[in-house]
């Protein structure tokens, strides 16, 4: 007798670990240049546990947990592209589950009943939901209001355990460098549990008063995991410091800029006092704005980055060993470029076709996620099919394996490679507009230095 829908979500499924192991985690990985994950140890061993995290990235977020933690996590997801039948069953098998909005017409209460009764019964058998309890996509740094259902599932979970420790909740902080670009950085934040229990007698007493309760003490820990931005006026001036500057703050603060924690750390205290000025200081923010906007279009007039004027001077050596990266990893990256045309093509080629911008990086993923398992499978037969030795077929298989990826950072060097010749140059030359820009730059350092 066929297994229901719930009884195969409440068991672990061997070919979804063997998918995500073999497949999707490492895929995952290719997509950006850095995955970097904090707090790892907060993550319970076994549930019942609900991971709450904030929802910049449509698919892509729900892959953060998926490849990034070992629980078989159940997800909610917005129902119009539950449509055709075999994405329905493909849907099912990454074990995504449908939820009706407001917005799509019809009595959302009954449509969702089915959906809610399966992720109650997923909890009670000790398994894994995840849900972005802000309910909707929210493009900016910052973290909208959490709605209430996540709450009411949580404690409806935890009446199987009354006041005893049972259903958890990770508050986790997804930190994407830029979610609408490829090969960008990410920083995974799992926060400390909260016990659910603890709000089981108001719950009892009243269900609306443990809600508002949970929802305060939740969007307290998941702020504690994210850049939170919360002026609208100069939320743009806010993140292009932070984005600009982050790395120099945390040089400032004493803290390690390419330590994930420490310059999170940073950039939150960053954005936490510029919010304060904004309030505080119009003059002063504005000031800021103004130059910042210099800042910013001097650098794109004369093709440099941010990073680069950190420098006093680009030792002739360090260009040398730049372009001799270059010569060696030429012929590797060329290899790269080939196997990475076809599904990197078709991948922006069907982005073009999507409308809603939140689904841009998860199009991107997934076209080219099945083109490349299918050009990797047609090459891999015929390496097989004419390879007879061992150490040349493992040797060519992890070429294909590893060549784009190597051709992705060989682009970046080779840009940096770039930017250092120019500033290179442009030092040696004693450029007015370059001088202008070390002043503006330390301007703005001044102004941030005050905190």
């Amino acid at each position: 007798m066929a297994k229901t829908l719930t009884e195969k979500l409440c068991k672990n499924d061997w070919k979804y670990t063997l998918c995500n192991w073999v497949w999707t985690r490492p895929n995952h990985k290719r997509y950006y240049r850095h995955i970097r994950i904090v707090g790892k140890e907060n993550i319970p061993a076994k549930g019942p546990l609900i991971y709450a995290a904030n929802h910049q990235n449509a698919l892509m977020d729900a892959m953060a947990f998926v490849s990034t933690q070992k629980h078989q996590t159940v997800f909610v997801a917005r129902a119009d592209i539950f449509k055709k039948p075999f994405i329905i069953k493909l849907l099912h098998f990454m074990r995504i589950l449908p939820i009706y909005r407001k917005r799509d017409g019809g009595n959302t209460y009954d449509n969702n009943q089915e959906t809610f009764d399966i992720v109650d019964q997923v909890l009670r058998a000790g398994m894994v939901h995840g849900i972005f309890p802000e309910g909707a996509f929210n493009p900016r740094k910052n973290l909208a209001t959490l709605q209430k259902g996540i709450f009411r599932t949580a404690l409806k979970a935890q009446e199987a355990y009354g006041n005893e420790n049972g259903v958890k909740i990770l508050p986790v902080g997804l930190n994407w460098q830029n979610p609408r670009k490829f090969f960008r950085d990410v920083t995974i934040v799992y926060g400390k549990p909260i016990e659910v229990s603890e709000y089981f007698s108001f719950y009892q007493e009243n269900p609306a008063k443990a809600y508002l309760k949970m929802q305060e003490r939740l969007s307290i820990e998941m702020r504690k995991l994210m850049i939170d931005i919360r002026s609208e006026t100069h939320y743009e001036t806010i993140e292009g410091v932070r984005e600009t500057f982050g790395y120099d703050y945390a040089k400032a603060t004493e803290r390690d800029p390419d330590n994930p924690k420490e310059r999170l750390e940073a950039e939150q205290d960053l954005v936490k006092n510029l919010d304060s000025m904004a309030v505080k200081n119009e003059p002063q923010i504005q000031n800021l704005e103004q130059t910042l906007s210099s800042y910013q279009n001097g650098l794109k007039k004369s093709g440099l980055r941010s990073w680069l004027l950190r420098n006093t001077k680009i030792p002739w050596y360090e260009l040398f060993e730049d372009f001799g990266v270059l010569a060696l990893g030429f012929p590797i990256a060329v290899i790269g470029a080939i196997l990475g045309f076809l599904p990197l093509t078709l991948a922006k080629k069907y982005e073009k076709l999507i409308k809603d911008p939140q689904f841009l990086s998860s199009t991107r993923y997934v076209v080219a996620l099945v083109v490349r398992g299918l050009q990797n499978f047609i090459l891999i037969v015929i390496l097989l099919l004419t390879y007879k030795s061992i150490i040349q077929l493992i040797f060519l298989l992890a070429l294909i394996w590893y060549a784009e990826r190597v051709m992705l950072f060989y682009i970046e060097h080779y840009k940096r490679t770039m930017g250092k010749w120019r500033y290179f140059w442009l030092l040696r030359k004693q450029d007015t507009n370059l001088s202008e820009l070390k002043e503006q730059r330390e301007q703005i350092l001044t102004i941030i230095s005050k905190f």
